[in-house]
């Protein structure tokens, strides 16, 4: 009897064994892999950087979509072929303004968010001469691998870079319903303009994180090591989704102030002298998902943008205004020069 016993025993181990290899995550463990595709060699980039800065939400937060962790009622867009649609909308959009970086946030490969649509393939078919590089950044557990989330930083440009690295940011201490961990990092892109050094930083801070600690704690990181590049002679051009408000704004809006519990202001405070918040005060660049979006019903704001070293001259920022078409933000152009 206790030879069975142990049989059986040994049985179950094995079975719960396999079950947690074939559900448990393999996209994270000490490091951040990034998936690269090379599509240029010349490394003449002009005196002029045109930079957009862009989170296309996956392809699947268009105007037609509302999202249960922002107050929503729906996990999933509407349908596959309304992410279809998105994509290439976007993809639209992308070859509408030309860049010569595009920093781009929630990409993905297929999964269960994008209902298996391979956003990110459509994404680089849309830019068939730039190289890319795609960071994912959750980690899943208990999910099977067909499914589970492969979301990420991924960065676009014709030129072939210097170098290319991941830095990792501060983590939120639980995971989203037991089973999401979002793996913060920063997708650093460097290169030669002209004889000067420049670092591009492609972010995406912290969206639930419990009063926004965890976005302060990420943005003091942030900016430490943003100083650590420009003290070693880079110009410093950091852009992405800060998931915090970065200027006040009164766009027309009959939100619930009960939506807005994800709302917290960037900590102007500690930025460093003389480096600059960039963004357009006009174009909201982030609405709200409770609802699919309404002009005029749902709130929005500003919390995408740039922050520039004091090495680096603007010539232009401007955001453009999508209607919210594709997805739940709207992208941003800027164009830097080194300061003589």
């Amino acid at each position: 009897m206790l030879k069975l016993l142990k049989i059986i025993g040994l049985a179950i181990v094995i079975v719960l064994g396999t079950l947690i290899l074939i559900l448990g995550i393999n996209y994270f463990s000490s490091g951040i892999k990034i998936d690269k595709q090379v599509n240029s060699t010349s490394k003449s980039v002009g005196s002029v950087i045109t930079v957009m800065d862009w989170n296309i939400g996956y392809a699947g937060l268009g105007k037609d979509s509302d999202f249960v962790m922002d107050g929503g009622k729906n996990l999933l867009p509407p349908s596959r072929e309304i992410v279809k649609t998105n994509v290439q909308g976007i993809a639209d959009i992308l070859n509408k303004y030309p860049a010569d970086f595009y920093l781009m946030q929630e990409l993905s490969k297929p999964d269960m968010l994008n209902m298996g649509v391979d956003v990110l393939g459509g994404v680089r078919a849309a830019l068939p001469a730039h190289s890319s590089w795609f960071t994912h950044d959750f980690s899943t557990k208990f999910i099977p691998t067909k499914w589970a989330l492969k979301h990420g930083l991924a960065s676009f440009t014709p030129f072939a870079p210097n170098n290319i690295s991941v830095l990792r940011l501060p983590n939120e201490p639980e995971k989203l319903g037991g089973i999401i961990e979002r793996q913060y990092h920063i997708q650093v892109t460097e290169f030669t303009e002209n004889g000067h050094e420049w670092a591009l930083f492609n972010i995406h801070l912290s969206a639930f994180d419990e009063g926004g600690n965890i976005r302060v704690q990420q943005f003091e990181k942030l900016l430490d090591i943003a100083k650590e590049f420009y003290a070693s002679g880079k110009h410093v051009v950091i852009g992405g989704d800060w998931n915090m408000q970065l200027t006040p704004t009164d766009f027309p809006n009959n939100t619930d102030m009960k939506q807005l519990f994800w709302l917290k202001t960037l900590p102007t405070e500690k930025l460093p002298a003389n480096w600059r918040l960039l963004y357009d005060a006009n174009i909201a660049t982030v609405r709200t998902n409770y609802q699919p979006y309404v002009k005029g019903e749902n709130y929005t704001t500003i919390i995408d943008g740039f922050l520039v070293s004091p090495n680096i001259d603007v010539i232009n920022i401007k955001g453009i205004d999508t209607n919210f078409e594709f997805t739940d933000h709207q992208p941003v152009l800027a164009q830097f020069t080194s300061r003589p």
